[in-house]
């Protein structure tokens, strides 16, 4: 009896010192009443990380709240603060009170979030310092939502955004800072809960809209879209994007059917992939675990394994302690401490792991990074992952590159019917550049599609990759485009396989006009172009470089500068007996006075050179005979100057002569030049049927022309255009036209276009897919794809023409026209340069001479000087032997001051004398 009290008292002794070791910490939560789901998932929560360590331990402490009281959360907080507990668990945002936050800040008790509150100013944020939210911030969710819309894999130019009265629109702040609010750009609709949801279709449908961005909770979200199918908004080529983080929770997978081809993404916060888990407890349990499956839950978790892994390592620190005092009367010391340690918890670190990826906090207790999948709902399929790092990445492309396996999902197998491709028929005709067949390089052999390429070939593989479809190309059999004939009441060519139904699509350099259009339905045009005149191309001229001299024949040239000299000559004479020309007397270094005479040679051609050049000159005669000479040099000069002016502007107007034909109308008023088009084609059909006189005239005018002046194809009336050397002209589309200009250098359009025409992509009457073509045109056209296309085939680089020759003349002089001048002034500038080194060499040989010092030492020193260009005033000798010189030869500013200045003193006392 004695011994088994001894073992009683023994295991109690035992369980006693065990639970000593466990510290148990207590934690306050604050749900309201409507989130009974929270807190279970709470709940599970603290079980689940109390099993990862048995030395510590969370004890919950849950309130709960009806109404969105302050002073009723001021009391459950104060309450929970004089509990003891270490931390408190929201609310969530339903409340727009902050008293938890600035309580929690004031007594040192940690506050963590889970959901999403207002965006906090820097001073909000000093009375929050101990609050920490694992909520992504909705400015990143914002950037988020703005790079998947405007990236290639979706590309939305304008759609419109519906968003329940209660959403949180600063999720799409970066997207109405993206798009102008307007017709082209973002268009806005309202609704709210218990609304009639068809009124809100009925808006979007009326402004034709193919693409929405809708932003609702995920209870409503079922009945909204099911009131859009009354108007046709789940077809095709409608986009559907979805913004509610939860989703996969409303039930939308409901919608999957054959008739609900609607393109549908939406986004959620990527959750944690256990690694693969190759045991079972039971084969026959399908069950899932979906206590964690809302992101209000999966955040609320990440906040319990957040706050338990920093409070493991703080609660291992000497002086922590448990909380133990009341509201408002102490702080918790271990409580900043405890937040700044969980800000350096990293996903890595964390036991058990989150269930959100990418889970860290920032400086401001605020979650930047996260990783949102994007996916379709319907068949609950991810497309791609964005991350602020990476941006939005294609999801195959990340799972072709993991290393981990990844398990399937039943629903992956689900065939995505908005997806599904629809298989055409492409009739078309063999004609450069829009369709031909491909060049096969040796050895290699091109099977189906391939074997073709062309403009043509290239649009429909665009609008196949935009309109979801597979195509076939077929060629008509009579390479014709389609036109009627009346004896047999028949179409040809690509609208006689559309009417027979052998095709469901036809396209080429197809004109729409009002007959087939009767036939056959047309989408939007592709093209727009008109009728233009290829013609033959006469060789340009050679160009004169020296074209500026023609005004005068060379004999004239001589003459002015034989004029020029003997001037010149007269001048000096008429100077040198006029004693009005000599300067006041002057003493020399001899100590004689002499007198100086300026009409020189070099003056006298300055002067006449400057006349006749109309530049003037600062050399101006004094006597009666000297300004008679001048004055009827000057005449001279103004004659010969204007004159050269004036032959000069009437040779450049008379060399610039325009071509013969310039439009429709010479062509159709001369007898020389033949002209023909197309037989059957558009262009043809435009004159017979026009009732312009002038196109009746033209049309009158093919038709009299022997031999015909009709062709098969655009290829032969080219040939006769080059063949012909500029008596015979083409009437063809402008677009064709240019492809062939560019590509023939002999060849060049007259005129400006006329007759305005459009090419368009030929569907059976009644076809229900034309209006997606059409819209898919109009995409292309949107992104520049269909200028793109233009440029490929119609404005390549493949031409050998000489690009300096332009086609039309502007009036304008290049460089071939003009190079003389620059040759004059080159020469110019070289002669005046080598004349002033010769002077320059001269000069340092005088002063070596004078001076008698080497010759090399003197043009050193010059040189030297020379070069200092910031030097304005010169020594009067250079170079001296003495210590007060410089290292190049220079005497000093002092020197050369003092020698200016005595001469200056000497010069006055001899005028003085």
């Amino acid at each position: 009896m004695h011994g088994l009290q001894f073992l009683v008292l023994l295991a109690l002794a035992v369980s006693s010192g065990a639970n000593e070791d466990t510290l148990v910490v207590k934690i306050g939560a604050i749900f309201f009443d409507t989130e009974i789901k929270l807190a279970d998932a709470f709940s599970v929560a603290l079980e689940e990380v109390n099993a990862v360590n048995p030395t510590l331990k969370l004890e919950a402490i849950k309130r709960y709240v009806t109404v969105d009281d302050s002073i009723v959360l001021q009391d459950i907080s104060c309450d929970l603060i004089g509990s003891g507990v270490a931390a408190i668990f929201g609310p969530s945002s339903k409340t727009n009170s902050d008293i938890v936050e600035v309580l929690c800040n004031m007594t040192g008790i940690p506050h963590l979030q889970f959901d999403w509150h207002a965006q906090q100013s820097a001073r909000e944020r000093m009375n929050h310092q101990l609050t920490v939210n694992v909520a992504p911030m909705e400015l990143f969710l914002s950037a988020a939502f703005s790079d998947i819309l405007a990236s290639k894999s979706f590309d939305w130019k304008s759609f419109t955004i519906a968003y329940e009265r209660s959403s949180h629109l600063i999720r799409l702040q970066h997207i109405l800072a993206w798009k102008q609010l307007h017709k082209a750009g973002i268009k806005m609709q309202e609704f709210d809960r218990g609304d009639d949801y068809r009124i809100l279709w009925k808006r979007i449908n009326d402004a034709r809209e193919k693409f929405v961005l809708l932003d609702c909770p995920s209870d409503i979200l079922v009945d909204v879209i099911n009131a859009s199918i009354r108007y046709n908004m789940t077809g095709s080529f409608n986009h559907l994007f979805l913004t509610n983080l939860d989703t996969h929770l409303s039930g939308i997978d409901q919608f999957y059917s054959r008739d609900f081809t609607l393109s549908v993404a939406a986004v959620r916060i990527r959750t944690y992939v256990p690694p693969p888990v190759h045991d079972e407890i039971d084969v026959f349990d399908n069950s899932v675990d979906t206590r964690f499956s809302s992101l209000g839950s999966q955040l609320l978790y990440d906040c319990v394994v957040l706050f338990y892994n920093a409070l493991l390592e703080i609660s291992q620190v000497s002086g922590f302690h448990i909380p133990n005092f009341s509201c408002g009367r102490g702080f918790w010391q271990p409580g900043p401490r405890l937040v700044e340690q969980m800000k350096q918890i990293s996903p890595k670190m964390a036991k058990p792991p989150f269930k959100t990826q990418r889970l860290q906090i920032n400086a401001d207790g605020q979650r930047e990074d996260f990783n949102l999948e994007v996916y379709n709902p319907i068949i609950d399929r991810v497309t791609h992952i964005w991350n602020k790092e990476f941006q939005l990445v294609d999801f195959e492309k990340l799972r072709e590159n993991s290393t981990q396996a990844i398990k399937q999902k039943r629903l992956q197998n689900k065939e995505d019917f908005s997806q599904k491709p629809i298989k055409y028929t492409v009739a078309t005709r063999v004609g450069k550049p829009y369709f031909s067949w491909r060049e096969e390089p040796e050895g290699v052999h091109f099977e189906g599609n391939e074997r073709f390429e062309g403009y043509a070939v290239d649009l429909i593989y665009l609008l196949a990759q935009e309109c979801k479809f597979d195509f076939n190309f077929e060629p008509v059999r009579d390479n014709k485009y389609g036109s009627y004939d009346a004896n047999t009441d028949e179409w040809d060519g690509i609208i006689r396989q559309l009417i027979d139904n052998n095709a469901q699509i036809g396209i080429c350099d197809l004109t729409i006009t009002q007959a087939r259009r009767s036939v056959v339905d047309f989408t939007v045009p592709f093209m727009q172009l008109g009728i233009s005149i290829l013609s033959y191309k006469e060789p340009p001229p050679k160009t004169d470089i020296y074209a500026f001299l023609n005004p005068y024949n060379a004999e004239v040239w001589l003459f002015v500068m034989i004029a020029m000299m003997i001037t010149a000559f007269a001048l000096i004479f008429a100077g040198r007996i006029d004693q009005f020309e000599w300067e006041q007397p002057v003493e020399n270094e001899n100590g004689e006075l002499e007198r100086q005479n300026i009409w020189h040679l070099s003056n006298t051609l300055w002067l006449v050179l400057g006349s006749i050049l109309t530049q003037g000159c600062d050399l101006l005669p004094r006597g009666v005979p000297m300004r008679l000479l001048t004055a009827l040099w000057w005449i001279f000069a103004l004659l010969v100057s204007q004159t050269y002016v004036a032959k000069l502007a009437a040779f450049i107007t008379s060399s610039k002569i325009a071509g013969v034909i310039g439009s429709l109308h010479d062509l159709v008023d001369q007898n020389k030049v033949q002209f023909g088009t197309i037989r059957g084609g558009a262009t043809s059909v435009y004159f017979s049927e026009s009732n312009d006189t002038e196109n009746r005239m033209a049309w009158n005018k093919m038709l009299s022309f022997k031999p015909d002046a009709f062709t098969k194809n655009n290829e032969e009336g080219v040939d006769r255009v080059k063949l012909s050397k500029g008596t015979y002209a083409f009437l063809m589309e402008t677009t064709n036209l240019q492809y062939y200009v560019e590509r023939n250098c002999e060849l060049t359009q007259i005129g400006e276009s006329f007759g305005e025409k459009h090419y368009g992509i030929a569907v059976p009457l009644n076809a229900d897919f034309r209006s997606n073509l059409s819209v898919g045109i109009l995409r292309l056209s949107e992104r520049g794809e269909l200028f793109k296309l233009r440029n490929k085939w119609f404005n390549s680089n493949e031409s050998i023409c000489d690009s300096n020759v332009p086609d039309i003349d502007d009036g304008q002089f290049d460089m071939d026209s003009v190079g003389g001048l620059f040759v004059v002034l080159i020469v110019g500038v070289i002669v005046g340069l080598v004349i002033g080194v010769a002077e320059f060499l001269w000069h340092v040989q005088r002063i070596s001479v004078k001076e008698k010092i080497p010759r090399m030492v003197a043009l050193k020193a010059e040189f030297y000087f020379v070069i200092r260009f910031w030097l304005t005033r010169k020594p009067l000798h250079t170079y001296r032997q003495s210590r007060d010189s410089t290292s190049t030869g220079y005497s000093s500013l002092e020197q050369i001051s003092s020698a200016s200045s005595a001469k200056k003193k000497k010069k006055s006392r001899r005028i003085e004398k």
